[in-house]
This record gives structure tokens, C-alpha cells and sequence, in this order.
């Protein structure tokens, strides 16, 4: 048997990342607000993939959840991260415990609720994959975690967990996904950490090296868009639509009513999370940043309201099978760019 006690706060909706905070504050004592951490990555892919099932995929995010997030703020943050998928549940099993061992937490990514006990509303009633929670120990028949939605210590049998855990999830992470957070060594000024990582994201954005990504992939998205009408068939169209309408969720993907027939109960705007992030800019602007963070803040809450009526075009083109008359987004997306542009430009030039 191994138990870590590590501090624990609620944080809905942010799986992906309360577990490094939680470990963040157990080596110093100071916490990362996790929103800042998980909405700073606002941004824009495009990404083309022509035998795929949606063939132009729309992100408004510079980064993923899953491997590639937790690589993005090891340098910042100061940490290590010792990581595996794939493999079967026994081998998988004695690596954590062995990462446990060490005084390790790990990340353990991609469940399905539907096997975690405690998730009463969802627990054998209905598969919510993708879910992340963190391991702090185990013994003989149970793994004890923290889970961003319970303020207290949760249970998983060792049996469910291998349940939860044996799918891979979306191209995300394959099955039996983990992260151990070695922090040896942190950087204490959070101001700093948010800072740097905000701004780094920034620069990405402007100064991408890949014409996929950033600005440039906006720009090369609107360029393209217009045509797509007289290059896919409307079943593509339908996808690449449902898409860009499923992934522009603020609070989690998920599409309309209008589109699924089903309502989560979740107050889920279509802003691409620029809401949330211009929330945490200016609630931590006098502690962890900028004056500028203000400014910023009020571009992206423009290009959050920007993103939502381009979804209510989107879901009305949808329900009419009307993919004809494209032209009307333009200045919508000429606008899009433009407030983003400023946004970063405005938290780029607090770095220097």
C-alpha cells in the first residue's frame, strides 16, 4: 500500500490539468489557477487530412489535451514527465505503482466514467470517455485518486480502473494513458510561470513556423473556405461543419441541441473558450499579470462572440443544406483575425 497526501481543489471542467496543479502546490505551497493554465492555449489549427472522415478539421486551440499539454509547461513550470500508452493493463499497473513508489503522482488519462464509482450520475449508465484523474496511491484491490470534480479522496477498484482505461480515446491518447509528474525541481514566482506560458502561446500564434497553425492558419483557412463549397461533397461539408461546431465549445466539445437531440444541462457557449479565457485575464490581472491582460481580454471576448455567430450561420446552413453562399462569413472572419491579432499583440508586448 502507497498514499500520498497532496493538497486537492475543485476544478470543473479542467480534468486535463487540476492534477498538475494539485502537484504543483504540493511541492510549493502556491497554486496555479488551473484556468489560466488550460484556457491560455487559445489559438488555431487546420488541419487537412483528405482520406479522413473530416477532411478539414478546425480547432480554435494551439494545443490538445494529453501528452503535448503537459510538454508545453514542463520547461515553464519545472518538471518532469514520465509517460506511456498502449501497453497492457498489467505491465501499465506495475509502472504506476513503481512511479508511487518514488513519491511520483501520475496523471491517468483517457477514462471512461462509466467505470468510476463515485461518478453516480454516469457510473453504468453512460460512457463519458476522455476523463483524467490523478493517482496519489493504491493497494491491493483499489487505486485512490483526485478527481477535479469531488473535494474529497476518491476510490476506483483496480478491476474498474482496467475497464475505464482499456479504450484509446479520439486519437488523443491510446488505451492506458499516463503521465508521472516528477517536480524536482519548480519555479516558484507563479506570476512567472503565467506569464511565460501565456506569452509563449502568444508567439506561437503570431510567429508560427507552421502554415497550419496561428495566424497563418487562419489566414490560409480564410483563403480556402470560400472554395470548399465547390470541392466537397455536402456529406463533407456536413462534417467539416459539425466539426468546427462540436470544437468551438467553451466549457467542453459538444454540439447544439439543434444538431445532437440532446441536452447535457451544461451552460456550453460556442465561444472557443475565449469567454473563459478573458474571464481569467482580468480576475488575475493585478495578482499573476498585466495590466495588458485587460485590453486582451476584451479582444477575445469579442472574438468569442465573433466565433458564436459564425456557429449560428454554420448550424442554420446545417438545418437548411445550404452550402452555397459562403461569402457571407468573410467579414466575419477578417474580423476574427483582427481581434485575435490585437489580443495576443497585446500580451506578446508585455514580455518584452
Amino acid at each position: 500500500m502507497k498514499r500520498l497526501e497532496l493538497p486537492h481543489q475543485l476544478a470543473d471542467y479542467l480534468c486535463p490539468v487540476n492534477g498538475l496543479c494539485d502537484v504543483y502546490e504540493w511541492k510549493t505551497g502556491k497554486r496555479i489557477p488551473e484556468e489560466l493554465i488550460f484556457y491560455s492555449k487559445a489559438g488555431f489549427q487546420m488541419i487537412s487530412q483528405k482520406k479522413a472522415a473530416v477532411p478539414k478539421m478546425i480547432f480554435m486551440g494551439q494545443g490538445s489535451i494529453g501528452k503535448r499539454e503537459y510538454e508545453f509547461w514542463k520547461g515553464i513550470v519545472g518538471y518532469e514527465v514520465i509517460a506511456d500508452e498502449g501497453k497492457c493493463f498489467r505491465t501499465t499497473w506495475k509502472n504506476v505503482r513503481q512511479l508511487l513508489d518514488q513519491d511520483i503522482p501520475v496523471i491517468l488519462f483517457g477514462l471512461d466514467m462509466f467505470y468510476l464509482p463515485y461518478q453516480s450520475k454516469f457510473y453504468h449508465r453512460q460512457h463519458i470517455p476522455g476523463h483524467v484523474v490523478l493517482m496519489i496511491g493504491y493497494d491491493e484491490t483499489n487505486v485512490y485518486v483526485h478527481d477535479n470534480s469531488k473535494a474529497e479522496m476518491q476510490t476506483i477498484p483496480i478491476a474498474e480502473l482496467e475497464l475505464a482505461w482499456a479504450e484509446d480515446y479520439i486519437g488523443i491518447s491510446k488505451k492506458n494513458a499516463y503521465f508521472g509528474i516528477d517536480m524536482r525541481s519548480p519555479e516558484t514566482d507563479t506570476a512567472w510561470i503565467v506569464q511565460k506560458g501565456i506569452g509563449k502561446n502568444a508567439e506561437t500564434y503570431l510567429s508560427s513556423p507552421l502554415s497550419f497553425v496561428g495566424q497563418r492558419g487562419l489566414d490560409r483557412f480564410i483563403g480556402e473556405f470560400p472554395e470548399w463549397k465547390n470541392i466537397f461533397p455536402e456529406e463533407e461539408l456536413l462534417k467539416i461543419y459539425f466539426h468546427f461546431i462540436e470544437y468551438t465549445g467553451s466549457i467542453l466539445p459538444e454540439l447544439p441541441y439543434e444538431i445532437s437531440g440532446q441536452r447535457s444541462g451544461i451552460i456550453n457557449p460556442h465561444r472557443a473558450s475565449r469567454d473563459k479565457f478573458a474571464q481569467a485575464l482580468v480576475r488575475y490581472k493585478d495578482s499573476l499579470g498585466e495590466e495588458a491582460w485587460e485590453e486582451a481580454a476584451h479582444h477575445f471576448q469579442k472574438s468569442g462572440e465573433i466565433i458564436e455567430k459564425i456557429v449560428d450561420g454554420f448550424l442554420e446552413d446545417v438545418a437548411g443544406h445550404s452550402f452555397r453562399h459562403t461569402e457571407k462569413y468573410i467579414p466575419l472572419f477578417q474580423a476574427l483575425r483582427k481581434h485575435e491579432d490585437d489580443a495576443f499583440r497585446r500580451i506578446l508586448n508585455t514580455q518584452n
